[in-house]
């Protein structure tokens, strides 16, 4: 599904489900149990999961995804790359579309 992110965050029921717990602050105290992960790493964890080719490649500004990239090229050369890893950087790539430079939901 090649398509334009914003356009899939309002057209996926669980992206806009997941969207507006992050955008609310009072739904999302209604609705996250205690100890529940951020609204934001679950809005990532869906899309690296449901919307994979939305997500984009890593970024060579960002500390963050030149670390996870190299880690991960590293364990896949040894044959140790596990199914976690890989999910923790498509989640952790699936943040740069749901956030602006400052850091703030788009």
């Amino acid at each position: 599904m090649s398509a334009d992110p914003a356009a899939v965050l309002t057209v996926c029921p669980d992206c806009t489900r997941l969207r507006q717990t992050v955008q609310y602050p009072a739904r999302r105290a209604q609705q996250s149990p205690e100890g529940a992960p951020h609204p934001l790493t679950r809005l990532a964890r869906h899309l690296a999961n449901r919307h994979l080719d939305l997500v984009p490649g890593w970024f060579a500004d960002c500390d963050r995804c030149v670390e996870l990239s190299t880690a991960l090229g590293q364990a896949a050369d040894r044959g140790l790359l596990g199914a976690g890893a890989a999910q923790a950087g498509a989640e952790h790539r699936a943040l740069h579309l749901l956030t602006a430079s400052e850091a703030r939901v788009r």
